[in-house]
């Protein structure tokens, strides 16, 4: 079985997914790789046409935002919508250029929807949002993460100069209003001295530093990134909109417990006050409140860390989620 990944480059967590969805195969034994082309191409997908060759794979595996230019590349094509943003609760923090773009990426995806053999969404609710917006079904496939890579620490040679005696949160992703990052500084205000916030700038290497305590350590690597995962006390995510977050996944696969918003496909990940809090979209208090609870009772912290780990490994490997796409893959051979 021959599957191939074509996609333009996101600076997202969707190129994340493609690259780790190739190294898994291909440990499973499908000759699986990816294909890669400059970001200028969302915007116009079908100008990778002359680009495509025909028929040299089983299996087109292509995000929705751009899969109708590929899929004449292989016998069959399957589809995955990683985020609807065409949810009308989105509508109310897009700029006016975002608007623009989503209509445009509304009919791509419409074109990629009409010619897949198979679509897929990486969350329940983003499957939901499919029939609700297109009016076509889509299989849910959760995310998974690699609970070999992301894990819990025993020991670390780790120095960081920040953040003794204060409890440490952590923000993973790209700076934009879609994440609350716009949020972060209003947090961290509120939360005050005995607080740290340490923020990557994400795969677009954005930063902020509106409050005082709030540290931008830069674009991390895999090796960084768990380091931190283990450092740090608690993830601090407010985002506004997820498919299924995998900066969450990550973080609960290193027995963080997690601060975030109660909405979209977090409730999927996050189960309210077992692995963390579940916080009203926007509203700074509840997520200050939030931390502050997690701060005054560490043991209880503690535990829900443990409690997203053993979920991670028994719900959201990156294992049982590439075995379920074998399956679709091989469904559609028969």
């Amino acid at each position: 079985m021959k599957v191939v990944f074509p996609y333009t480059y996101a600076g997202s967590g969707s190129d994340v997914w493609t690259m780790s969805m190739v190294e898994q195969l291909t440990k499973m034994g499908v000759d699986a790789s990816a294909t890669v082309y400059p970001k200028h191409y969302q915007f116009y997908p079908y100008l990778l046409k002359p680009q495509v060759r025909k028929n040299v794979a089983d299996i087109v595996h292509t995000n929705s935002w751009t899969g109708g230019a590929f899929y004449h590349q292989g016998r069959f094509h399957v589809t995955t919508e990683h985020l609807v943003v065409h949810d009308p609760l989105v509508k109310p923090y897009k700029s006016f250029a975002q608007r623009t773009f989503h209509k445009m990426v509304y009919q791509h995806e419409r074109s990629a929807f009409k010619r897949a053999d198979v679509i897929t969404a990486v969350s329940n609710y983003s499957a939901e949002q499919v029939a609700l917006q297109f009016k076509v079904p889509a299989k849910a496939i959760q995310n998974g993460i690699d609970t070999t890579k992301f894990y819990p620490k025993t020991t670390s040679n780790f120095s960081e100069p920040y953040g003794k005696g204060k409890f440490k949160l952590l923000f993973v992703g790209n700076f934009s209003v879609r994440k609350g990052a716009d949020l972060l500084p209003k947090i961290m205000s509120k939360l005050g001295d005995n607080f740290i916030l340490f923020t990557t700038t994400g795969l677009q290497d954005k930063a902020i530093t509106e409050a005082e305590n709030i540290v931008s350590i830069g674009k991390c690597n895999h090796q960084q990134l768990l380091e931190y995962y283990n450092y740090c006390d608690a993830l601090l995510f407010p985002t506004r909109l997820e498919g299924l977050s995998l900066t969450t996944l990550e973080a609960m696969a290193c027995g963080m417990p997690v601060v975030t918003s109660d909405c979209f496909s977090m409730p999927e990940l996050i189960v309210d006050k077992k692995g963390g809090r579940l916080c009203p979209v926007d509203d700074v208090s509840a997520f200050v409140d939030a931390v502050i609870s997690l701060a005054d009772s560490p043991l209880h912290a503690k535990s829900m860390g443990e409690f997203n780990r053993e979920r991670a490994e028994s719900s959201f490997s990156l294992t049982e989620m590439c075995s379920r796409y074998v399956k679709l893959y091989e469904a559609l051979l028969i």
